[in-house]
């Protein structure tokens, strides 16, 4: 990936001197940011861009460039692509559109531009791309203007798969006066995609935050692992947030794991920040250049009493508490105050009409033990009060680094003085308190995840690579109850006692030797949702009503099993999501499990510490410890099934479905029952 960002010449096709030239702005692009290293244009038709003769073939270039950048129409790309590998060119940028994303039928040009980069052992980023930006290096390759201004130095790195998106970022962080490291537009993603670029920038020194826009996860598996391996925070804006396909009647699990609920369970359990929109996202990356949240006691400080309520409120939203000052701060408070406001936490500061010893009360705070980090919101007239409160911006800027704990500041200004606080110093700059707040709070959770994948280190349960990634599945078919519990019985999960019968005599003989009291269910595995069919009798005493319920069940089969103590129902399901392999599912079960819908999701394996918080983020949990004078259920019975089911799922990768609803969870120390479990296999082919 080094070539990429550090290259030390670069060719850049299809480029002429016509006014609506794109591929010559790319040229000018490198020019205005002063790139060191040679840049060669080529395009047929020569001419002169940037003072540099543009050259008509690649053959005309004497050395060989470190990195080329394609913007020519698709059709020609193949050529080209083979002329840069006789050249030993192995770097290639390919910013032409017109591939996969324009219509299916361009299959075998895809096919053929990998099989040529393939050949001459080349590494390509796109199509239908922006390319790269490093403003360190000068290597600013989109086919957009843009101007010195637009894009700062500093320390967040964006991996886009939209071109619209990457450019956006560029516009807004040069508002909000947010530093750029690495930007990437990855495109179609044909032969280098997010993760590669992830574990080049999480590996660079000058990033501090990585960013990413994503439409859809190459390798979900591969993502985590990057995700959960790093210190740096990973910030994601995921968009295509479709429902699950197939036909979600068929699983309850399907219903209850959606492709959108995968994707969020799997960047919590990644460690990630997952945001919703773009300001979010820039949000992050403002928060992210200050240092991490480290605890939940915040000072908060505002110049109006309807500003501290405000941020009150936000910070009990976002499970903050009120740091308890020291008498010496409120001393020290106290002595700058017209002491006509109570001085509180929140603390108005509205009596403090010296502005100047705004910075004094910062430190203070900063300084308190008691404190993890400050909310300091400021409202000011900028013809009387826009030098100090400046002055107090570059004062927060230079103390918050050296105490280690971050200074969320919100500003309210007049329209003329907006852009000066923000040039005021290299420091984020928040408009609204719920904002900085909220933006407070994925900082404090970046910091418990790592914490606690610092003591998980070298532990089970790590996520593993998985070979059903990317590939497709047919020949699906049903198992039979038979084949369904015999799989569950060898990874030691507990199964009641059943038997298949073929007929009505050796049912009436399974029951005997079974003992009752017995259920009777169809044993065709094509039947999924048995009680909806009159395909369960339960409760069953004695022969003569085991005769009267094979009289009313219609099935060729009959499965007859031991009827299972009362207890709490459980569902446990998984199936194969084709982003991220084998999820598990826990959730309160029964036949309302959708209508209830309360249930939490990993991605496989699970070891006893995760299956424990999937129990205990169920809003039933309390049910299950025994509300309401009950005895407790059998949790740690139930923490066995999941972390068993787990890794039955990663060891057949053939189960794409499967429900076991309902496991019963008997009182504390009688373990559980699994009664009926379906499950669908299919064969996995390469795409």
């Amino acid at each position: 990936m080094e070539k990429f960002f550090y290259p030390g010449s670069i060719a850049v096709f299809g480029v002429s001197d016509t006014p609506s030239n794109l591929a010559r702005i790319i040229v000018e692009n490198l020019v205005r940011f002063g790139f060191r290293g040679d840049i060669h244009p080529v395009g047929v038709s020569g001419g002169v861009v940037a003072g540099r003769r543009v050259l008509r073939n690649i053959e005309e270039v004497r050395d060989v460039p470190e990195l080329a950048v394609m913007l020519i129409p698709a059709r020609y790309v193949p050529g080209t692509l083979e002329a840069c590998g006789r050249k030993g060119i192995r770097r290639v940028i390919l910013e032409s559109g017109g591939f996969g994303e324009l219509s299916d039928d361009r299959a075998s040009l895809e096919n053929e531009v990998c099989s040529i980069a393939g050949r001459y052992g080349m590494k390509l980023i796109g199509p239908n791309c922006f390319g790269v930006v490093n403003v360190e290096a000068g290597v600013v390759l989109p086919f957009f203007i843009i101007n010195q201004a637009y894009v700062k130095q500093g320390s967040a790195s964006l991996i886009s798969q939209s071109g619209g998106v990457f450019y956006d970022t560029c516009m807004f962080c040069s508002v909000e006066n947010v530093g750029l490291r690495k930007l990437v537009s990855i495109g179609n993603k044909l032969m280098t995609d997010e993760n590669d670029i992830l574990e080049y920038v999480l590996l660079d020194p000058g990033t501090v935050v990585a960013g990413l826009y994503l439409e859809s996860f190459s390798d979900g598996r591969r993502f985590m692992g990057l995700a959960a391996s790093t210190e740096k925070p990973v910030v994601v804006l995921k968009a295509n947030r479709s429902e699950a396909s197939g036909e979600i009647a068929k699983f309850h699990t399907t219903a209850l794991a959606g492709d959108d609920d995968v994707a969020d369970a799997a960047m919590r359990q990644a460690g990630v920040v997952r945001v919703t929109n773009f300001l979010e996202m820039v949000d992050c990356f403002k928060i992210f250049s200050l240092p991490v949240l480290e605890g939940r006691r915040l000072a908060l400080i505002s110049r109006s009493g309807g500003h501290g309520v405000i941020c009150a409120d936000a910070a009990h939203r976002y499970g903050f508490e009120f740091a308890k000052f020291s008498e010496g701060f409120m001393q020290t408070v106290m002595e700058k105050k017209l002491k006509v406001i109570a001085a509180t936490n929140p603390l108005d500061i509205g009596d403090v009409y010296d502005l100047d010893e705004y910075g004094t009360i910062l430190d203070a705070a900063l300084a308190e033990e008691g404190v993890d980090g400050v909310v300091f919101v400021v409202t000011y007239s900028s013809e009387s009060d826009g030098t100090k409160i400046r002055e107090f911006i570059r004062h927060a800027a230079r103390v918050t680094p050296e105490c280690g704990k971050p200074v969320a500041l919100c500003v309210v200004t007049n329209r003329g003085e907006w852009f000066a606080i923000k040039d005021a110093a290299d420091f984020p700059v928040f408009t609204d308190v719920d904002q900085a707040l909220k933006t407070l709070s994925w900082s404090y959770e970046h910091h418990l995840g790592r914490v606690k994948r610092r003591s998980a280190s070298g532990k089970a349960g790590a996520v593993q690579s998985f070979p059903g990634i990317g590939r497709k599945t047919e020949d699906r078919r049903f198992m039979e109850p038979e084949e369904c519990f015999s799989l569950l019985s060898r990874y030691g999960l507990p199964v009641a006692g059943h038997h298949v019968a073929k007929d009505r005599e050796e049912a009436l003989a399974a029951a005997a030797r079974l003992g009752y009291p017995v259920a009777l269910k169809t044993g065709d595995g094509s039947v999924l949702h048995k009680s909806e069919t009159a395909g369960v009798f339960t409760g069953i005493g004695g022969p003569e009503g085991l005769a009267r319920a094979l009289d009313a069940i219609s099935a060729h089969r009959y499965l007859v099993q031991k009827m299972a103590p009362a207890g709490y129902e459980i569902i446990i399901g998984g199936r194969l999501d084709r982003e991220f392999g084998p999820v598990i599912v826990c959730g309160l079960g029964g036949i309302y499990v959708e209508v209830v819908a309360d249930r939490s999701i990993r991605v496989a394996p699970v070891d006893d510490a995760a299956a424990a918080e999937m129990i205990g983020q169920l809003k039933g949990h309390a049910i299950l410890k025994g509300a309401r004078g009950k005895t407790p259920a059998d949790i740690a019975a139930l923490k066995d099934v999941i972390v068993k089911v787990s890794h039955l799922l990663m060891e057949n990768p053939g189960v794409v479905n499967l429900d076991i609803n309902p496991v019963i969870v008997h009182e504390e120390g009688r373990g559980c029952t699994i009664v009926d479990v379906k499950m669908e296999i299919a064969e996995m082919i390469d795409n």
